[in-house]
């Protein structure tokens, strides 16, 4: 069993667990701030943003193990980890500061458990969900840049959502350890009104029969997806607390429109997609070439593949062709 060792996160700079994936020259890393991750370790991270990992990291994390006995003895971290897919990163992070703002008010609403409940926040956390830059070069996560400079352009945000109205107006701003934040009436106001408005956004639910026989398969739509501009949202990737069922329906109620492949006849999907056009989602069907589809869906246009490499620009131009 690889060794478990004690480390800085290559992304917020926080004390870390990790041990090594040797087979995939990679390592696991358990970070309070980021939650848990693989990181490749060879050349090819030099191309990535690093700044921008920094807060995908922390806005999709799950929980994460808290002991060196819960880091050994788990055998499939590579199945609960995020991997970090750089086109998908990219496509993900937000490209203006209202976007930001409406993604730093939902992690703030996220946090509160009780209507006018104050949140209190380590700094850390606060650099990585406001979107500050840590790294100085960002295609290189070596180099931290100096907390006071982060201190300053964190206040200058944070001044910024109180002088909007959202969060409450404090005298001072990220000088300790923690911050808190509260969000006011006006600020609940706009998180309603950016959920009512979630569906214009990125996400993309999937539907499809999940196993090792469809891993290629899943790939091969996430592709497809991320080549198109968007972000392919698998259930059973996604960290949660409830049950499946609400959570399916929330994901799908929140995406942008769907995409169910119905090669295997899964019942599943067939629900799925229903519900989706239930609600007036798009939805872009799926099938290997031979299968025969159920008679109530067979008129729909479908993109039939022969094998799984024809996905990727088929599914791509049809997203072009339909949603963008």
């Amino acid at each position: 069993m690889p060794s478990i060792k004690n480390s800085e996160c290559p992304f917020c700079n926080t004390l870390v667990l990790f041990k090594m994936n040797e087979a995939k020259d990679s390592a696991y890393f358990f970070c309070p701030i980021c939650g848990c991750f693989e990181y490749a370790l060879d050349d090819s991270r030099k191309a990535v943003n690093c700044n921008h990992i920094a807060a995908y990291l922390i806005y999709n994390k799950g929980s994460y193990p808290t002991d060196y006995n819960s880091v050994a003895n788990e055998q499939n971290w590579d199945e609960k980890v995020v991997h970090i897919d750089y086109e998908t990163v990219e496509n993900w992070y937000p490209k203006t500061l209202p976007e930001k703002v409406d993604a730093i008010l939902l992690y703030i609403y996220k946090c509160t458990k009780h209507i006018g409940q104050t949140i209190k926040f380590s700094k850390s956390e606060l650099f990585s969900f406001l979107f500050l830059d840590r790294c100085e070069n960002p295609n290189l996560s070596t180099k931290f840049r100096a907390e006071e400079e982060l201190r300053d352009e964190g206040e200058y945000i944070l001044k910024y959502l109180a002088k909007q109205g959202y969060i409450e107006d404090q005298l001072t701003f990220l000088h300790g350890e923690w911050q808190h934040l509260r969000l006011t009436p006006q600020g609940y106001a706009k998180v309603d009104e950016i959920q009512r408005n979630t569906a214009n956004g990125k996400n993309v639910f999937v539907a499809m029969k999940f196993g090792n026989d469809t891993k290629l398969l899943r790939e091969a739509i996430r592709m497809g997806i991320t080549s198109a501009g968007y972000i392919a949202i698998f259930i059973d990737e996604v960290q949660h607390n409830d049950f499946i069922t609400p959570e399916l329906l929330k994901y799908i109620k929140d995406s942008k429109f769907v995409v169910v492949d119905l090669t295997h006849q899964n019942n599943g999907a067939y629900f799925e997609e229903g519900y989706a056009m239930g609600l007036g989602k798009p939805v872009i069907q799926l099938c290997q070439d031979g299968i025969k589809l159920h008679f109530d869906i067979a008129q729909k246009n479908t993109i039939m593949w022969k094998t799984e490499a024809d996905i990727p620009p088929l599914l791509c131009n049809r997203i072009k062709a339909t949603i963008d």
